[in-house]
């Protein structure tokens, strides 16, 4: 279960930025705190987005309600999904702790609240075909990330038959690690793409990190996460899993949990 990732050199912060971003994207949801079903204000369409994007809306072009601003039964259903997902009060309103919870930053793909209360897959279990599975880095990767994204790798490697090494052209690796543009600071931090896609994207845009710093979101942590979605696992539920989707800054979780540990196991059908 070798793993060979080297360099580490510099970071790079910016401190100011985010936490005004972080502070606008709360604002946003803040304009809707209290609405419930019969409301009808100006913007709430973005939050019938918001749960279109993740899941708890189905992309139906012929639903032409997603762009209304009127808090009706498609959104009241989607909004007790999502609280009902997350552990929250299950009143279709959008109380104090769901605003809490949807102006934190987190991953950029979408949750399958339908299919089980903890780990779950991508639709269709894809997987894999083989073991021994080839990573490569974009020339967009920060120096100081390889080695965080390293750790990451190895810890899931640790728990399971894969091996992994460094393949030498990006364009040709199973994993394809990278840093591009995305939605700006403190939304979607990354992104990683089911079996067998492969890629793994960072937001560049954020003020990524080694360890716990203010403002700065961990490295080796959202890594973690996402490699997870590369071998195939969606989200869960257990908001102390790695696979749970919503990150803070100044916050570390790079120990994978048995929620994830089983998930990868189920759908591998490997025992240790």
């Amino acid at each position: 279960m070798a793993t060979k990732v080297f360099l580490c050199i510099t970071l790079l912060a910016f401190l100011f930025n985010a936490s005004a971003e972080n502070a606008s994207e709360s604002e946003f949801f803040n304009n809707f705190r209290g609405s419930r079903k019969g409301d009808n204000i100006e913007g709430i369409s973005k939050l019938k987005k918001y749960l279109q994007d993740f899941g708890y809306i189905n992309s139906d072009p012929s639903n032409t309600n997603i762009t209304s601003n009127g808090f009706d039964d498609l959104l009241e259903s989607a909004q007790k999904k999502y609280q009902s997902y997350y552990h929250l009060d299950v009143t279709g309103i959008l109380d104090n702790n769901t605003v809490s919870l949807m102006s934190q930053p987190r991953c950029g793909v979408p949750d399958f609240p339908a299919e089980r209360p903890d780990y779950t897959f991508f639709p269709g279990r894809p997987k894999w075909w083989t073991f021994d599975l080839t990573v490569g880095f974009a020339p967009s990767v920060r120096q100081d990330a390889y080695l965080p994204i390293g750790r990451a790798i190895q810890s899931w490697g640790n728990v399971s038959p894969f091996n992994f090494s460094i393949s030498q052209v990006y364009t040709n690796a199973n994993f394809k690690i990278s840093f591009v543009p995305k939605d700006g600071p403190g939304k979607i931090l990354a992104s990683g793409f089911a079996p067998r896609d492969g890629r793994l994207q960072f937001d560049q845009a954020e003020n990524w990190v080694n360890g716990k710093v203010r403002y700065g979101y961990d490295i080796e942590s959202v890594g973690l996460h996402e490699l997870g979605h590369v071998l195939g696992l969606a989200h869960t539920d257990v908001k102390t899993a790695v696979m749970y989707p919503y990150f803070s800054t100044n916050f570390v979780k790079n120990q994978l949990q048995p929620d994830d540990i089983q998930g990868l196991r189920d759908l591998y059908n490997y025992k240790a």
